[in-house]
């Protein structure tokens, strides 16, 4: 039976004089072109979904090279510190500073310190040190550099304490400029140990603020100019 949809006229054969072979398939002439056509058209669509899915894989990165690309690092990523095995980011290129030095360098009052830097942990219960740029203006002149220690607790900055004085020979009074081991208070809080050391053209000072566990130390020429600074300097 012919399906509905195509035509009725029967198939031309290539020789009208030749009669049928019996048995052979005659087909209405839209039912081998439509499903020729059917097939073709299958093809085709195969292959467009076949270039769709290709392309689907490139865009999606499925090849092993496109899933394995990495963005180069940045230049100005974090520096690792190599101490503590952390990462940190850096306060300013060239300085790296780790927690405990940062915090540190926090607990100090704005304006006090400028251009900090990691320093040496010399001593037993150091848990930070800085070396720093006095900041914040005073009619005397500040000196170039000062040393800021952070103690793990109050035994750590009272063995501090002892082994510098122990390397003292208390020979008078800081305020002339002498080698001595004295006290120091300005209120509740801000009370301490206060070492000088006088040498040739170099006189040296620590001091600590106890109730902070911190400790300073510093040195100037002039041991005069020196301490008018430090009585009108006020860190934290």
């Amino acid at each position: 039976m012919q399906d509905p949809d195509e035509s009725s006229s029967p198939e031309p054969v290539d020789d009208p004089g030749v009669p049928p072979v019996e048995g052979a398939d005659h087909r209405a002439p839209g039912t081998g072109g439509g499903r020729r056509r059917a097939i073709v058209a299958g093809l085709v669509g195969a292959i467009v979904v076949g270039a769709g899915v290709a392309v689907g894989l490139l865009v999606s990165g499925g090849s092993d090279h496109a899933a394995t690309v990495r963005p180069a690092p940045s230049a100005a990523g974090s520096s690792r510190d190599r101490s503590s095995g952390g990462t940190v980011e850096s306060p300013a290129p060239g300085v790296t500073l780790d927690p405990a030095d940062a915090r540190l360098l926090a607990s100090l009052r704005p304006f006090a310190v400028t251009d900090c830097r990691a320093a040496p942990r010399d001593g037993n219960g150091v848990a930070a040190a800085l070396t720093c740029a006095p900041g914040v203006a005073t009619e005397a002149p500040a000196p170039a550099r000062l040393s800021v220690l952070q103690y793990q607790d109050a035994a750590a900055l009272r063995g501090d304490v002892e082994r510098r004085s122990g390397e003292l020979t208390d020979a008078g009074d800081c305020a002339r400029g002498q080698t001595s081991v004295e006290r120091w208070a300005h209120s509740a809080r801000r009370r301490g140990t206060f070492l000088c050391t006088a040498g040739a053209s170099r006189f040296s000072v620590y001091w600590t603020v106890e109730d902070e566990l911190v400790g300073f130390a510093t040195e100037d020429p002039d041991a005069g100019r020196l301490l008018a600074w430090w009585r009108e300097y006020d860190p934290i």
